[in-house]
């Protein structure tokens, strides 16, 4: 008798979980936008190409690695907000500089550090799996300057950031996504300062 009670209690359990997910899936196909709706971490990985002018005219480009998290909410029935903030390193690539006769005898290696950010993101649900949107947002850069002498020291920057990507469900919690980011830093001195990179990503949302 308690066997048969156990089994009714899994079977009604199963049935309420199996038309709760049914029910999930037809609000999201009638309104996709809540498929991309709640907080999301995810992972990133990508090429990152800076300081065009601004390290004497020469790029700085290496492979970032970093991460973010962000909370997207559905306004009616295809579009989202959201806010994110996110963290990365550039883990490859290096410039090297100079000298710059007579005045400076020594040449310098600049290495990208941190690259901090957070944005407003707007998304447009062109179905339950695929999202499209942009971003917008302020962004902090650091560099290490070492000198041949010696010595080294880090120089800051902070600066505008925009971006474009895409979203795509592998699973029901699960996403890929591809993006790429402009970012323009304030200028030293009559050089330019930007950056640009071109990310893939893993993210898990909840």
């Amino acid at each position: 008798m308690s066997n048969m009670r156990n089994s009714i209690l899994i079977l009604a359990a199963a049935t309420c979980l199996a038309g709760a997910n049914t029910a999930f899936a037809q609000e999201t196909e009638q309104a996709p936008a809540k498929a991309f709706a709640g907080p999301r971490v995810e992972a990133t990985i990508g090429l990152d190409q800076s300081g065009d002018d601004a390290i004497a005219g020469q790029e700085l480009t290496g492979m970032r690695a970093g991460g973010a998290a962000g909370f997207d909410v559905a306004v009616g029935k295809r579009v989202t907000l959201g806010v994110e903030a996110g963290i990365g390193w550039m883990v490859a690539g290096n410039a090297k500089v100079g000298p710059f006769p007579p005045s400076d005898p020594n040449s310098y290696k600049v290495s990208a550090g941190r690259d901090i950010d957070v944005s407003g993101r707007l998304g447009y649900a062109l179905s339950s799996k695929t999202l499209i949107y942009g971003k917008v947002g302020w962004a902090s850069q650091s560099y290490n300057i070492a000198s041949s002498a010696g010595p080294s020291f880090d120089r800051k920057s902070d600066g505008l950031r925009l971006g474009a990507g895409l979203e795509q469900k592998l699973t029901s919690n699960v996403y890929a996504k591809a993006e790429y980011r402009y970012t323009s830093y304030s200028d030293v001195g009559n050089l330019k300062n930007d950056r640009h990179q071109l990310l893939t990503g893993i993210g898990v949302r909840f």
